[in-house]
């Protein structure tokens, strides 16, 4: 590692490269910070979970299953695989389900098929189009104490290009399938927060962008909600992190810069500089340096000190 410098932890504010103001903005050996800087105070402000349909889905519609015995005059039908009978009293296009349900719409060969709207006794409403009993085509779907969805249906579920509007004003705009965000979309928070990205099973996973109210953003790869793998993020005042995350902490390799043009470039684990890194200061200046748990414990005037890894311009 090259001979030790043993005033790293002994600069005074005059110093050209300036490590005790640079730890200051670290917060990594003050005893008065009860979290370093860097295992982001900012961070910590979590970014939001998405609302999801996941408890609405299991509720009855249409489905598959409904079928309708033209001969004895009674529907008989199986939803979300509980077998009930259904009376039915024509008055023109309007059917009357014995436990109070009600559709009303176009009948054709005792099925609803085309244009129709259905009451479900449990609250919610739909209306759009329906294919053999089955809600299948474009439609609005208004869950009693729930959001509206309004969009593709595939055998009673969302699916397709779609729009989910929530009662505390969140929206989604995106992709679905079988009932969840799946794809691409953009889900904007009542907060004022927005992210814009791929989905999967109603999770914020793979590439998207996400910002927050109050001016920070972060770019790159997600897992389940959580910021994970390579990514920039970003802060209104211009302080920049460049690298790579494992469940929305930074671990593995990552550039941190200062607005005024300082950088820290090294290793990071559990959101903390562990391992080896460069100082570098707003002259170009560099100190090489080791740190544990975010303390750095030692450096050295070496400066032929290789730190990026090989290729790591190429895998932005």
């Amino acid at each position: 590692m090259g001979q030790e410098c043993q005033k790293c932890k002994a600069f005074s504010a005059k110093e050209e490269f300036d490590i005790q103001n640079m730890n200051e903005d670290f917060g990594d050996e003050s005893p008065d910070v009860e979290q370093s800087f860097l295992d982001e105070e900012d961070e910590v402000k979590k970014h939001n979970k998405p609302h999801s349909l996941d408890n609405f889905n299991r509720r009855r519609m249409f489905r598959k299953e409904d079928t309708y015995d033209q001969n004895d005059g009674k529907l008989s039908a199986k939803i979300e695989n509980r077998d009930i009978a259904l009376t039915e009293e024509l008055r023109g296009e309007e059917m009357i389900l014995v436990d109070g349900s009600k559709y009303q719409g176009n009948v054709v060969n005792g099925k609803a098929n085309g244009k129709g709207k259905l009451w479900l006794n449990n609250g919610d409403i739909y209306e759009g189009d329906i294919v053999d009993n089955i809600i299948e085509g474009n439609g609005v779907y208004y869950f009693h104490r729930g959001p509206i969805y309004s969009g593709q249906f595939m055998q009673g579920k969302a699916n397709g290009m779609g729009k989910e509007m929530w009662s505390d004003g969140s929206i989604y705009e995106g992709q679905f399938r079988n009932g969840k965000k799946h794809g691409q979309g953009i889900y904007k928070w009542s907060q004022g927060c927005l992210y814009d990205g791929e989905w999967f099973e109603n999770m914020i996973h793979g590439q998207g962008r996400y910002e927050w109210s109050d001016g920070r953003c972060y770019k790159g790869n997600w897992n389940k909600n959580q910021m994970h793998g390579r990514g920039q993020y970003k802060w209104k005042e211009g302080k920049l992190y460049d690298g790579e995350y494992e469940f929305d902490k930074k671990c593995g390799f990552g550039i941190f810069q200062w607005p005024d043009g300082k950088q820290y470039q090294g290793y990071w684990f559990d959101g903390k500089q562990h391992g080896k890194g460069v100082m570098i200061n707003k002259e170009g200046k560099k100190k090489f340096g080791e740190w544990v748990n975010g303390k750095l414990i030692s450096c050295s005037e070496e400066i032929n000190v290789q730190i990026i890894p090989d290729g790591w311009a190429d895998k932005v």
